[in-house]
């Protein structure tokens, strides 16, 4: 019987999340790579540009940031891309 691969695979020396390729309508997969300090990064300063954080609280946020599961940091990202968006309209 094949090995069942985990839900959500963790690699922990790894410091890049590869996500599995994703092939729509026979087109060409894609694939994405991003560290967490990257994601981390641009979720701070997509907040900070919003103008929902504050530059003395980067510190902390960022120690929240990294007790987050990878799909977690995720939607943060998205979220904190969209505020910034919605702030600069």
């Amino acid at each position: 019987m094949p090995k069942r691969q985990p839900l959500y695979p963790h690699v922990p020396k790894s410091k890049v999340e590869r996500l599995p390729q994703i092939s729509l309508d026979g087109k060409e997969p894609m694939s994405l790579a991003l560290t967490r300090e990257q994601v981390t990064e641009t979720i701070l300063r997509n907040l900070l540009q919003a103008g929902i954080l504050l530059q003395k609280e980067t510190t902390r946020y960022r120690a929240t940031l990294e007790s987050y599961d990878n799909i977690s940091l995720l939607k943060v990202l998205i979220h904190s891309h969209e505020l910034r968006e919605a702030g600069n309209a």
